[in-house]
């Protein structure tokens, strides 16, 4: 897991558009629990995530994003 992508820089949008796509998949995996999420988001003493597989989850939604596409939503489609 290489948590240093600093060669690979996204706007603030892109970053805001990443969040949304990160939460909805979230939802569709685990549902809505706030406390799971926070928890598999939070930070270890050596910088690394508290979930490993968050970090992979983020850095997929990040691509989705810069692909082009937007974040799916509960008021549109989600073929996504």
């Amino acid at each position: 897991m290489n948590l240093d992508n600093s060669d690979d820089p996204i706007s603030t949008r892109e970053a805001f558009l990443a969040m949304a796509e990160f939460i909805w998949r979230f939802e569709r995996r685990a549902g809505d629990d706030l406390i799971t999420l926070l928890a598999d988001v939070g930070l270890m003493p050596d910088g690394g995530p508290t979930d490993p597989a968050a970090w992979d989850d983020w850095v997929e939604c990040v691509a989705y994003v810069k692909s082009g596409r937007m974040p799916r939503s509960i008021w549109g489609d989600d073929s996504g």
